[in-house]
């Protein structure tokens, strides 16, 4: 079972480079990294004029493009819930990271605040610890590599615990 962890805040509060800079710290220490995106504002996922967005602009309510090396699925309609995305993904992976779904409370959860925001002001659950990229006097974690030492560091002593 995976060990899974959130990454949560406003929009460019640097949810995305903290993500994706973490992922890279993990696998590059051998782990295996799944993750999901939360995003609010509806954006496509296939690359319009390709042959999966053309199957799923014809009706398809799911696809798959599958390659020598990977697939992608798309899936129009039903969205699982965010328990059941995590419980496949962590089938074959060490860490699931999801970036976004801050209205989740089944995850520990790191909050990334932007200049002068407070923590209460964004979640009424408390996170595991509040990061910022920016000049912030509530933030615990400040800096990029500050977060991510921390969130490397609590994740791998997660995982030896398990």
């Amino acid at each position: 079972m995976a060990i899974t962890f959130q990454i949560i805040g406003h929009k460019k509060s640097g949810k995305t480079l903290i993500t994706t800079s973490l992922i890279k710290k993990l696998t590059l220490a051998g782990y295996s990294v799944a993750a999901i995106k939360h995003d609010a504002h509806h954006a496509a996922m296939d690359i319009p004029g390709t042959d999966s967005d053309r199957m799923s602009s014809a009706g398809a309510s799911q696809v798959i493009l599958q390659s020598e090396t990977g697939l992608f699925f798309h899936q129009e309609g039903h969205v699982p819930s965010l328990p059941a995305m995590v419980d496949f993904l962590g089938r074959t992976a060490d860490f699931v990271l999801i970036e976004g779904h801050k209205e989740a409370i089944l995850y520990p959860r790191l909050l990334l605040l932007k200049p002068y925001e407070k923590p209460n002001e964004i979640l009424t659950t408390q996170p595991v610890k509040t990061g910022t990229l920016f000049d912030n006097q509530y933030a615990e974690l400040v800096g990029q590599n500050e977060i991510i030492d921390w969130c490397f560091n609590y994740l791998k002593q997660v995982k030896e615990t398990k």
